[in-house]
């Protein structure tokens, strides 16, 4: 007995971005199996459908799972967040396995990212270089 997961990662926009994959089961259950799929960050994204029914009759039969990223109007100095999609079977001879979807959530808040956060000085020279730029594409102009 396996889940099947179509995409073992995916990537997303943060605002409304949706990403789909497919689950299944490798062999047909003693019974019902229930599926279910968590969000380990909701903040970032939410899982839909939260639970699968697999019957003996339908346990090859893929069904669908959307991500949907979540606006958090932060601006995340990494540019992404990652979230992991948990899902744990139980009944029908699938009981407590697992498997998981790792989700990219790509940040689109504004923001800056500075190439250094520590600069070393010399006594002697006391000069040392870094870079600025916007997190995303502005709307206007930026001072």
């Amino acid at each position: 007995a396996a889940l099947v997961v179509s995409e073992s990662t995916l990537s997303l926009a943060e605002a409304g971005g949706i990403g789909t994959y497919t689950v299944q089961l490798a062999s047909q259950p003693t019974g019902n199996v229930t599926v279910d799929a968590t969000s380990s960050d909701t903040g970032a994204a939410t899982v839909s459908p939260a639970s699968l029914i697999f019957t003996r009759e339908n346990w090859h039969t893929v069904q669908e799972v959307t991500v949907t990223g979540i606006n958090d109007d932060l601006a995340n100095d990494e540019g992404q967040r990652t979230v992991t999609i948990s899902h744990t079977a139980s009944g029908g001879g699938y009981d407590k396995l697992e498997a998981t979807v790792t989700v990219t959530v790509t940040n689109d808040d504004a923001g800056l990212v500075v190439s250094e956060r520590t600069l070393s000085l010399g006594e002697a020279d006391g000069t040392d270089t870094y870079t600025v730029q916007l997190a995303r594409q502005p709307t206007g102009n930026v001072t």
